[in-house]
């Protein structure tokens, strides 16, 4: 019997796990209990929600937490807790995760650095720039190159830039010829396998000067004091170079003009503040490669309605001066506010504002470059005056106010100071910068640069620059993109040929590049289970295929797949794979098939346990079992059982065999004989079953016969036999038999005393609570007086003690402790032999009462204040919870719980009106009650800071009113005229952040009106004035100003304007043009047109389209119609009847039809054909229809004399004094007539000139040409003009005055060879052995006048060869010769003589550092070793000989390549000399050093000896 009963028990505690980084991690552990428990894992104190990496599963009583994809974090302790009704328990389990170490150390090793990062540069527009840097990372690194966050490729063309790689890691970046919009942060970007890297650089373009014409002229007009913005949009690539001007001069961006590109593409130009001396043209020129265009706009500023009487003026003050303000307003009544800026001013130690009078008066004190600006006096009705404050200093060019950007984006800051190398200083929010991969600083001369790459939006903040004591601010705001999760994968299949497996695949989303997953999750589903859970099974970077496996899965069954693509914005919506596979994990056995030994008639178990739940067989001596009556066979994931219900005799040694997928196990099943266990007193009942229902039995107990006694009764009732004792004793155990002559069967009876049992007790008392120091009583009765117990705390058996007693009375047991302690909690058993009794005992401590506050609290607040809800407790050690309506509250970012001394406290770092609600703090034996009302601050109208703005526009041009409110998610209503506002088509209300915009795309005068926004808190009323613009014919116009046309043709007259409700009026020679017969006015939208359906010649004049504020004019001139020769005469005229007749008439004669004149009628049509015009044909002709009639004047010429092919351009030909010019053309008619002209002159033919003329071709031949013959050749056919430019130059003569010669020097010295080439500028190449001489340190070319020299420095023998001079393809060669320097000796070897057994050092010295020596001794070479020393120091050489002999006496040589040198080597023996001082005996100790000394002739020798 279970001890603990049905409280939470761990039958296998979790073993400690160690998995390398990056795998799977799986904690398990094996719980008990009834009812079954809950659990959960904990980490650090907290909860682990099994999701993400965290996925918990239950197998059978095994509970499993998985976590995937471990890194180093994840080591540490983790709690699985098991709690039911009945108790609860935990245990640890450890997580060691290896090899994260090793991998970033790997990481880090091999990732992307930069050892070189590229260098900021400056440059002249049209010069080329350079980016290089260094990197080092294996595999390479993949480097790309991105302008201002853009992809190069995307904004520049292929031939303007170009990207290298060098060996050693170096990587390039050219850009080719630059232009203004080259200018910017370039940053490379680097990335392998291990990791990524990143470098930035500035570019800055200088500009050029440039010239552009005004194109068409548009008008603008702003109040004086508003801002004027002019937007254009261009498109082109390379992308376009945007230059604005007014009046012609060149715009820079300062502090009343911005220049910049609006996120929709528009070149943008805003003039702020308005003033007289701003009216004027502005041009936008747009240019690339491809061409230019323009586009101009007239700006009018317009006096206030009431004016100032004395404005205010321009000043200039240098930094820490005063600068006073003063103006005039027309009334002494008349309040006026003061601005810089959008920012009003306020009266104090830095501004001092007076009024007497009508004057008004603004005084800054210390000025500083922050200072610098525009200044405005604003009086109630909008009316302003405007000064500009120029601060001279230090700083020359200034931060602006404020610098908004996306997150993501590049934030830049330029400034100029006065001097170059000034200390400078650059800060953010009072911290100073340094430069990081992110923060590029970089100084070019005066000009100082800050960019912030890929910018965030913590980031935001003051940038101040600082030099000595001059600074300038500006205001960062990166704004936070908006960011969208990816799209959900497409093209999703899968392939299940191979088996046991599935391989899915999917392709990304069209739109990946715009939001890009980081990874795809894949999440399976078990089919035919009833279960609709789905699990993560993997996830996966960047892969578009995976391949499941079988064992990737938890068992056997039916699986479907889906994916969804994840960032960290969020997740795509799910896909499903479009069918199941069967997939089967690959077991192994955990637990393996036991042999059974099971008594006869009883059920034999078979068990095994598998690593994976898979569908197995079970075979029964080789024959496959089948669910019956018999045979039960179970499966619960991993387990797998057998149930053979009645075991027989015949059963006995059979083999139990299991099969799976590659699993195989078995065992055998063995027969006991029969058992009976009873209690005493309970009847014995033995049963036997023999063959033959005759055949006698007897009954043996324990080997002897039994002797029947009173009661027992032995039976036999046919085929079965019976003994029965009525009430069995304990000695009636032993071992039975019932024998007949053949066969005996056994019984195994063990009679056992009744149990102790427990009487039933209430349950109420098996939960025991009692307060510290009180006495605890534990007591229950059991079934028999002589019972034992035993009592167990919490699983380990307690002993009396002097506070604890244990009593038996009778049947009665208990437990008493005297003095219950706080560690006397817990679950205490009572055990009387396999019966148990569970108390539940806790110990309380005394109630704590919560001392203040006494009364609820209620608390008002705004959002986001920091809230502290504090009680105080009577004890300190008290524990307490908190609650916010019902629910208890844990500790998480925003809230914390705080503990000090008797104090409990809840804070909440940042409210939101979420947290409104009833707080409680419970002690369990008091609370008291917080209610927290949080409400949104009221919202304020941050900008604009006026209550009241007036907005000046023009019809159809973009309206935008917008205003920046104190809270992001505040509700603002917008009104027109008092009605609130509804969105359509044209009226767009637009939501921003803390920007709330009304946006009306295309503007009418209708939409004229007040506009108000407000936030119930603040509103700020926008007048809004919307103006037809003046009426503008649109330039340039699609007709010619000039018109000329032939009698009888449709004059078509058009123009377009700039409104189509424009009117205009037609006037003729001053006079108003009306509609009739032969004229129809035309208006189609912005189209007017004036058509004259067939023109005479008294329609000749000046027409006029007037559009009041415009006008367009035509000059018309109408001719008689001609003819050339050869042509048909067609003249047709229109009749009013079809049956009308006509007759032709020329020169008042009538025309008959002939073979050339043809009349011809065609419904209201008459016509006259006249074929083959010739000149007789031309006059009057006049078509008479008796009421009225039509007159022609037609005029027959011969046609123009055309040149062939002539182009209409200019030839050039370029001509070497002495040849000949031969000049041809082809004309149209053969008896067409030229001239020859040169530079105006006619040629005539003389003696050099011949003009010839044959059937269609005219031929001019100059002979013998002199450089005066240059100039301009005209053929002049009167119709056509072919002109020719020929220069002829006289012949150019290269010759070498004085040529190369022959040069032989010495290895190491220098050679020079010098020719004199005519004339100066003739282009020399210098080749030495063919090839042309690259320059180098040894090699220097240089030339002075005529004089070309050629100096190789240092020469050496491979120099030697052949020198050539090519002078534009004259040549001049000479040998060299550089001969090898010779080694010679400079101190040759002296005669040697030294004694026998000591050393001998031969020496040499030669003439150069390098040479090289053999030493040899008598003919044969001498090799270092043991015996030999050879040594050399610059030019000095040795040889050393160690302990000489007799036989090293001889003949030594020293050679080299140029020189020999020999000495003799003589060796003496050695004579044995007089003893001087013999040794002496001295008495040491053991291992002492001893010195013996003796003098031998004048050499002192040392012998030591241990």
């Amino acid at each position: 019997m279970d001890v603990f009963g049905g409280a939470p028990r761990f039958l296998a505690y979790p073993r400690p796990v160690v998995v390398q980084s990056g795998a799977d991690a799986v904690l398990k552990c094996q719980i008990g209990g009834d009812p079954r428990p809950a659990v959960i894992w904990e980490r650090n104190n907290e909860k682990i929600d099994p999701q993400g990496r965290y996925r918990v599963f239950e197998d059978g009583n095994v509970y499993n937490l998985i976590i995937s994809a471990v890194t180093t974090e994840d080591s540490g302790q983790y709690i699985c807790k098991a709690k039911n009704s009945i108790g609860e328990t935990y245990a640890a389990a450890t997580l060691k995760v290896e090899g994260e170490a090793q991998e970033m150390e790997l990481r880090e090793e091999n990732k992307p650095r930069f050892l070189i990062k590229p260098l900021s540069t400056r440059v002249g527009r049209g010069e080329d720039a350079v980016f290089s840097c260094k990197l080092w990372g294996s595999p390479r690194p993949e480097v790309v190159w991105e302008k201002d966050g853009r992809k190069l490729n995307e904004i520049f063309e292929s031939t303007h830039f170009s990207v290298g790689y060098q060996d050693g890691g170096w990587f390039q970046l050219k850009i080719f010829k630059t232009r203004a919009p080259d200018g910017g942060v370039y940053t490379c970007k680097a990335r392998n396998e291990f990791g990524e890297a990143l470098a930035g650089a500035v570019l800055l373009v200088d500009a050029g000067p440039g010239h552009e014409e005004e194109g068409n002229l548009k008008m603008f007009a702003v109040t004086e004091g508003k801002h004027a913005k002019f937007r254009c949009f261009v498109t082109g690539k390379p992308k376009p170079e945007i230059i604005w001007r007014k009046d012609g001069r060149l715009i820079l961006s300062g502090r009343r003009y911005l220049l910049y590109e609006d996120r929709e593409g528009y070149f943008t130009l805003k003039v702020l503040y308005c003033k007289q001396k701003d009216n004027g043209v502005y041009v936008c020129a747009a240019s690339n490669t491809a061409g230019q265009t323009l586009s101009a706009v007239h700006l009018s500023v317009k006096e206030p309605p009431v004016r100032f009487k004395q404005p205010l003026i321009d000043l200039e003050v240098w930094e820490r001066d005063l600068a006073v303000l003063e103006c005039e307003v027309p009334e002494d009544s008349v309040p006026i506010t003061w601005y810089l800026e959008d920012r009003r001013l306020q009266p104090g130690a830095k501004y001092g504002m007076e009024e007497w009078g009508t004057k008004r008066r603004l005084t800054i004190r210390d000025i500083g470059v922050d200072d610098d600006g525009i200044y405005l006096c604003e009086m109630p009705d909008g009316g302003r005056s405007i000064a500009e404050v120029a601060v001279k200093g230090t700083i020359l060019r200034k931060l602006p106010r404020k610098v908004d950007v996306l997150e993501g984006e590049n934030a830049a800051f330029c400034v100029e100071v006065e001097k170059e190398e000034m200390d400078i200083h650059w800060y953010k929010d009072g911290v100073e910068l340094r430069e990081t991969h992110q923060t590029i600083l970089k100084s070019f001369g005066r000009t100082h640069i800050l960019v912030f790459v890929n910018t965030m939006p913590q980031d935001s903040g003051l940038v101040t620059f600082l030099v000595g004591r001059s600074k300038t601010s500006s205001q960062l705001r990166v704004k936070a993109a908006r960011h969208c999760p990816p799209s959900c994968p497409v093209g999703v299949q899968i392939n299940t040929e191979r088996a046991n497996a599935a391989l899915l695949s999917w392709v990304p989303a069209q739109d990946s590049r715009k939001n890009p997953p980081s990874g795809y999750v894949l999440e399976r589903q078990e089919v035919g289970t009833g279960s609709q859970e789905w699990l993560q099974c993997l996830t996966t970077d960047s892969a578009t295929s995976v391949e499941i496996l079988g064992d990737s899965v938890p068992c056997e069954a039916d699986y479907r797949f889906r994916i969804c693509s994840v960032n960290k914005y969020g997740k795509s919506n799910n896909v499903e794979f479009p069918r199941t596979v069967h997939l089967v994990p690959v077991a192994r056995i955990q637990a393996p098939l036991q042999d059974a030994l099971v008594p006869e008639g009883q059920d034999g178990l078979f068990s095994i346990e598998l690593s994976a739940s898979v569908i197995g067989t079970w075979f029964l001596n080789g024959t496959q079992l089948q669910e019956d009556e018999r045979y039960s066979m179970r499966r619960s994931r991993t387990h797998q059982s057998l149930r053979i219900r009645g075991v027989r005799d015949t059963d006995n040694g059979a083999e139990i065999t299991f099969i799976a997928y590659g699993i195989r196990d078995s065992a055998a099943l063995y027969i006991q004989g029969i058992t009976k266990s009873l209690e005493v007193g309970k009847p014995l009942e033995l049963e036997c079953e023999v063959a033959d229902s005759t055949v006698p039995v007897c009954w043996y107990k324990d080997g002897k016969k039994l002797n029947l006694q009173s009661g027992w009764d032995v039976q036999s009732n046919g085929t079965s036999r019976r003994l029965i004792i009525p009430s069995a004793g304990l000695l009636h155990s032993g071992l039975y038999s019932c024998e007949t002559s053949d066969d005996t069967v056994h019984f195994t009876v063990d009679i056992k005393a009744p149990p102790v049992t427990f009487a039933d007790v209430p349950e109420k008392d098996l939960f025991q609570s009692v307060v510290e120091h009180e006495q605890l009583v534990l007591s229950c009765e059991i079934s028999r007086a002589d019972g034992v117990v035993q009592w167990y705390k919490d699983g380990t058996e307690m002993q009396p003690s002097s506070n604890v007693t244990m009593q038996a009375d009778d049947t009665k047991r208990s437990l008493t402790i005297h003095s219950a302690q706080l560690s006397d909690t817990g679950t205490y058993t009572c055990r009387a032999g396999d019966n148990i009794l569970i108390f539940k005992v806790t110990i309380r401590e005394p109630p704590v009462m919560i001392i203040y506050p006494k009364e609820d609290v209620h608390l008002d607040r705004h959002v986001p204040e920091e809230i502290i809800l504090s009680c105080e407790l009577s004890r300190p050690s008290g524990v307490v919870s908190w609650y916010k309506d019902g629910q208890k509250l844990q500790e998480s970012e925003n809230i914390k719980l705080k503990i000090e001394g008797p104090y409990r406290r809840l804070k909440i770092i940042s409210s939101g009106v979420e947290d409104s609600g009833e707080y409680v703090c419970d002690t369990a034996d008091d609370s008291i009650f917080f209610h927290l009302s949080i409400t949104e601050p009221p919202v304020q109208i941050v900008s604009p800071s006026q209550s009241q703005m007036e907005l000046c526009q023009q019809t159809s041009e973009r309206m935008v009113l917008s205003c920046e409110i104190s809270r992001p998610n505040a509700v603002v209503r917008w009104y027109r005229d008092g009605l609130e506002v509804e969105e359509n088509d044209n009226l767009i209300l637009e939501v921003d952040g803390v920007y709330r915009r009304l946006i009306i795309p295309e503007t009418t005068v209708k939409d004229s009106a007040e506009y108000v926004c407000d936030t119930a808190d603040d509103s700020v009323t926008f007048f809004v004035n919307i103006a037809e613009p003046p009426v503008r014919f649109i330039r340039p116009r699609k007709m010619a100003s000039r018109v000329e046309k032939v009698a009888g043709e449709t004059l078509v007259l058009d123009c377009e304007v700039s409104r189509s409700n424009a009117e205009v009026t037609w006037k003729k020679n001053g006079e108003e043009v009306e509609d009739s017969r032969n004229i129809t006015i035309l208006e189609d939208s912005v189209m007017r047109q004036l058509t004259i359906h067939s023109l005479r010649v008294e329609d000749a004049g000046q027409y006029v389209c007037d559009a009041k504020d415009d006008v367009m004019d035509f000059s018309v001139t109408v001719k008689e119609k001609q003819f050339l020769v050869s042509d048909d005469i067609i003249l047709v005229c229109e009749l009013s009847r079809s049956n009308a007749a006509v007759n032709w008439y020329k020169d008042s004669q009538l025309i008959n039809d002939t073979e050339r004149y043809c009349s011809e009628e065609q419904g209201v049509f008459r016509s006259l054909v006249v074929l083959n015009a010739g000149l007789e044909d031309s006059g009057e002709y006049t078509c008479d229809a008796v009421d009225d009639k039509m007159v022609f004047y037609i005029t027959v010429k011969e046609p123009p004399v055309q040149i062939v092919g002539n182009s209409g351009h200019p030839e050039h030909h370029m001509l070497v004094a002495g040849d000949d010019l031969i000049l041809e053309c082809e004309v149209s008619r053969p008896n067409a007539t030229v001239q020859w002209l040169w530079n105006g002159e006619i040629l005539k033919p003389d003696t050099r000139i011949k003009i010839d003329s044959y059937e269609l071709v005219r031929k001019l031949v100059l002979s013998g040409l002199k450089p005066s013959d240059s100039g301009e050749y005209i053929c002049d056919a009167i119709d056509d003009k072919l002109i020719t430019i020929v220069e002829v130059q006289a012949p150019r003569v290269v010759e070498f005055i004085a040529e190369l010669r022959n040069i032989t020097v010495c290895e190491g010295e220098d050679a020079i060879f010098k020719c004199v080439v005519s004339p100066e500028d003739t282009k020399l190449a210098w080749r030495l052995n063919g090839k042309q001489v690259a320059l180098n340190e040894r090699t220097v070319i240089s030339s002075n006048g005529l004089c070309h020299m050629l100096c190789i420095n240092n020469c050496m023998v491979s120099d030697s060869g052949r020198v050539t001079a090519d002078a534009e393809g004259l040549v001049s060669e000479a040998e060299l010769q550089v001969q090898e320097q010779q080694v010679l000796f400079t101190k040759k070897m002296t005669p040697v003589v030294a004694e026998e057994y000591s050393e001998a050092t031969l020496e040499v010295e030669v003439s150069l550092d390098a040479g090289e020596v053999q030493w040899m001794r008598q003919g044969v070479l001498i090799h270092p070793g043991a015996k030999y020393t050879l040594s050399h120091n610059g030019r000095k050489h040795s040889l050393t000989l160690h302990k000489l002999a007799m036989s090293d006496r001889g003949t030594y040589s020293c050679e080299t390549l140029h020189d020999r040198t020999q000495a003799q080597l003589t060796v003496e023996r050695e004579c044995a000399p007089p003893v001087l001082n013999w040794l002496k005996y001295q008495l040491v100790n053991v291992c002492q050093l001893v010195l013996f000394n003796c003098w031998i002739q004048n050499r002192l020798r040392a012998v030591t000896e241990k």
